[in-house]
């Protein structure tokens, strides 16, 4: 049955209210979603709303006229989400003395037009595009040092001057929270501002645990951790990420009394995740991470898969579970949870799932969609490690581009000189013949362990 049309206001007030929302704090650094939002309110202003389709979308806007229709709309139907979650936030906020309010339903891409009761202030006054030259508006301010590791992050991200082998996914700035989180910290804030700052300790710190074979990086984490748990006590998710911090940590340390503090420290945290917030998807998949580490792997994918279960739209949990099932050698699982379509529209660059399908990708034999993943993982600013790079020699080894796989492994060993990646893999996968697979096509491309310091392992 045909939908019925709209009757559509004035379209100058429609493009007004459009233009104020694509210039306005809430949709800076969201390029895509404006072009999204650009596009579907110009198509039913011509007559075309009822036409508007994904694939379309993902033709005329994205173009990914060359890519399957099941994973173009499956990205458009994630922007949709994000479309709607800005609008939300926007006509909280900047917008929220707006006449007209634009809507994106649930189950359709067509915007509707409904009457915005504006409040009793001054309106907006219409916005002007920045001059060339003139500063950028203060946007999100984050500490020092957190600017300092970011931008650390991405000179690593070049490091092995890295070209993606199609366009890269545009990175926005970091994704503003649903109206519904912001609902939820005014009424923290008002019942107690050391609880909002605890979860706001936590939520920065989970973005810092890649890679994870730094250990600096992740101890980083884990001092915001343990400042959220001092902030609030009650409060489940210094616990988990504090868990999950001295597990990785463990994890990548050799067998001495670092490991065993580490993994007594995860043990102790896990368990109090546990107690406070046992349904809660972070509580299991920390103490997933922390029995994959003890090499408990039965465990470990048990509650990995409880977690997607409790919450399967939390993408860090899926996410953990890709890398939970690869060292557990079960790699087409690894690769579907850390699959495109589920992640690419992430804003941020510290996201661990793109190198983990790479790897598995690796272990399936599909070398060369190992090689696009790993590059763009590199090339996009995120996490690089010895790991993830030695499964990109390997890939390229096996593919029989070995001249650059013996270019990398020069890289490699300016990187990483007193590396024992052998010994680290060994000690992470369940397979003993997964780890070795990586190791001998390292060295048919020119790796060799001997060239590496003596001592216990470094996997700065």
């Amino acid at each position: 049955m045909e939908k019925a049309t709209q009757e559509l206001p004035d379209r100058h007030t429609v493009e007004l209210g459009l233009k104020r929302a694509l210039t306005s704090p809430e949709f800076e650094g969201a390029g895509r979603l404006r072009e999204f939002l650009s596009y579907v309110v110009e198509e039913t202003l011509e007559g075309r709303g009822n036409d508007i389709r994904g694939k379309r979308i993902a033709e005329d806007v994205y173009d990914l006229a060359g890519i399957s229709t099941r994973d173009s709309t499956g990205v458009v139907r994630v922007d949709a989400s994000r479309l709607r979650r800005r609008l939300d936030v926007y006509y909280a906020g900047t917008g929220s003395r707006e006449p007209l309010r634009i809507y994106i339903d649930k189950g359709g891409y067509a915007p509707r037009f409904e009457a915005h009761r504006a409040l009793e202030q001054t309106p907006n006054p219409e916005p002007r595009l920045r001059p060339e030259g003139e500063p950028r508006s203060k946007g999100v301010t984050l500490p020092y040092w957190v600017l300092l590791l970011l931008i650390a992050a991405a000179i690593g991200g070049g490091l092995l001057s890295l070209r993606p082998s199609h366009p890269p996914v545009e990175v926005e700035m970091p994704e503003l929270p649903d109206l519904a989180s912001i609902k939820e910290r005014e009424v923290l804030f008002e019942q107690s501002t050391a609880t909002l700052k605890a979860r706001n300790a936590a939520a920065e710190a989970r973005t810092m645990m890649f890679p994870a074979t730094e250990p600096w990086r992740v101890r980083a984490a884990q001092v915001l951790y343990d400042g959220a748990i001092t902030l609030d006590p009650s409060y489940f998710g210094g616990y988990a990420g504090g868990a999950q911090a001295a597990a990785m940590i463990a994890g990548v340390s050799p067998p001495g009394p670092e490991r065993d503090a580490m993994l007594d420290k995860g043990r102790s945290l896990a368990a109090k995740a546990i107690e406070l917030a046992p349904t809660e998807a972070w509580s299991q998949s920390a103490l997933a991470f922390l029995k994959l580490v003890e090499r408990e792997f039965d465990e470990a994918n048990r509650l990995s898969l409880r977690a997607i279960e409790l919450d399967p739209d939390d993408l860090q949990a899926l996410e953990m579970d890709a890398i939970i099932a690869l060292f557990s050698g079960d790699f087409e699982r690894a690769a579907k949870n850390a699959a495109p379509e589920k992640h690419i529209n992430r804003n941020g660059s510290r996201f661990p799932w793109r190198n983990a399908l790479g790897n598995a990708h690796y272990h399936l034999g599909n070398y060369e969609l190992s090689i696009r993943y790993l590059k763009e993982a590199a090339a996009l600013g995120e996490p690089v490690s010895e790991i993830n790079s030695s499964h990109l020699i390997a890939a390229l080894q096996a593919s029989g581009k070995t001249e650059l796989a013996a270019s990398m492994v020069q890289g490699f060993n300016d990187t990483w000189p007193e590396s024992r990646v052998h010994l680290l893999l060994q000690q992470i996968f369940q397979d003993p013949a997964d780890a070795k697979n990586v190791i001998a096509m390292m060295k048919a491309a020119g790796w060799s362990s001997a060239s590496a310091g003596s001592g216990a392992a470094s996997h700065e």
